[in-house]
């Protein structure tokens, strides 16, 4: 059973698997215990448009285009304001595993790299989620220092408030960090 969620950030490159990259980017990980089978819940993730059900009031989804269901190597396009600056993003499935494992990538965003590993693991009374955002911000020193300060802050509130939502969604589960 958990209590709360589990929460990692960890130093940039500490988690590094991109071997092009070592040392390069910065990794963030969050879990929610969701009352809810994996099969669910990995629908619902699999489909760019539930974005706009977890999405905190920091992040206006203005314009969603997609195709469901998740195809490795398809491409989807968000339209957003983060703290009102408007961002484009065109992702790409990198990794489809039905169930289990969803893997984006950014073709265009406002960091230089981006992975986010969405996990689904069953567990006792529904699914274990887990996010694994590998990213790194453009700007050299200022990025970093934004990332080691900044960064790891709104990723923590956003990543917050996206799992309370899913778990509102999927009725109630235990999240960590709450």
């Amino acid at each position: 059973m958990l209590g709360n969620d589990f929460l990692r950030i960890a130093a940039p490159g500490f988690f590094c698997s991109h071997a092009a990259m070592p040392g390069a980017f910065s990794v963030f990980e969050r879990s929610v215990l969701l009352s809810a089978p994996s099969a669910e819940v990995y629908a619902f993730h699999e489909d760019p448009r539930n974005i706009t059900r977890i999405s905190p009031p920091s992040l206006r989804v203005e314009r969603v285009e997609c195709s469901v269901p998740a195809r490795p190597g398809g491409i989807f396009r968000l339209q957003v304001r983060q703290f009102g600056v408007p961002m484009e993003w065109e992702g790409i499935w990198e990794e489809v595993l039905p169930g289990e494992r969803l893997v984006d990538g950014a073709r265009r965003s406002p960091f230089r790299h981006w992975r986010h590993r969405h996990l689904f693991a069953p567990s006792e009374g529904g699914t274990l989620m887990t996010d694994r955002v590998e990213y790194a911000l453009p700007g050299g020193l200022l990025g970093r220092l934004l990332d080691a300060t900044v960064m790891r802050l709104v990723f923590a509130a956003m990543f917050a408030a996206r799992h309370r939502a899913t778990r509102e969604f999927f009725g109630k589960g235990k999240t960590s960090g709450e």
